[in-house]
């Protein structure tokens, strides 16, 4: 007599499929757990970089003091800082003895340092009208137009880490510039006998470079003969 077999699956059959299942789903896990482990590790790190770029630039008070220093050329080696959080002050002590302090304006304030920051603002093209001394609509406009492309809080205000970065910002007019502010300076000079009236006309030409550089002379800079940030401020302060 023949015997025939039912087809189907085996005990052991059955157990293998388990196992093999068992295999493939642990398999799984430990591809997501070390996938999730690596991302962990990725985002720590850039994170890390993330906090470290941004205490070097700006956000610690050491941070600040280089940036004024490189500004006014101070020495920052040893230098200690300050700061009056209910008239948003910030005091700098660099060690060449210069003290630096960073006042925080919102709308509506008028101040002499004020005109420094909207004077960048301008030169940059953020701001349109003439540099003033006090935050006006116009001016609380550049600045959150200024905080958006530098990727800062949007308040309009010429709060701390603004001020920062427009002191930061290599301002400086040169031979082949021109224009407004430009013209601006050239009219000082004029005025001051360091230049003929007729080449103010805005365009930094040879005559504007030698007069410059007369002026500098004069003051004690650096003879550059280029308007840069501190023979900006010398020629400010002779303003009518």
């Amino acid at each position: 007599m023949k015997m025939s077999r039912k087809y189907g699956i085996t005990g052991r059959e059955k157990t293998m499929s388990k196992d093999t299942l068992f295999k493939r789903f642990k398999d799984v896990i430990l591809y997501v757990v070390f996938s999730m482990l690596l991302i962990f590790l990725m985002s720590s790190f850039v994170i890390e970089n993330v906090y470290s770029a941004a205490d070097q630039l700006s956000m610690k008070p050491q941070g600040i003091a280089t940036i004024y220093s490189i500004a006014i050329g101070a020495q920052t080696n040893g230098s200690t800082t300050s700061k009056d959080e209910d008239n948003k002050t910030s005091e700098i002590q660099t060690s060449d003895g210069t003290t630096v302090v960073i006042t925080e304006y919102a709308l509506g304030d008028t101040n002499d340092e004020i005109m420094d920051y909207t004077q960048v603002l301008y030169a940059l093209g953020f701001l349109a009208s003439q540099p003033t001394n006090q935050i006006t609509d116009d001016v609380q406009t550049a600045i959150k137009t200024y905080q958006a492309m530098k990727g800062l809080d949007q308040t309009g205000k010429l709060d701390r880490s603004t001020i920062i970065s427009l002191v930061a910002e290599d301002i400086k007019f040169e031979k082949g510039n021109s224009g407004k502010m430009v013209q601006t300076y050239q009219q000082i000079l004029v005025d001051k006998q360091y230049l003929a009236a007729d080449k103010a006309t805005g365009t930094f030409d040879d005559a504007t470079e030698t007069a410059v550089k007369a002026f500098q002379k004069a003051n004690g800079l650096t003879e550059t003969g280029k308007i840069d940030a501190k023979t900006m401020k010398a020629l400010d302060a002779l303003k009518k």
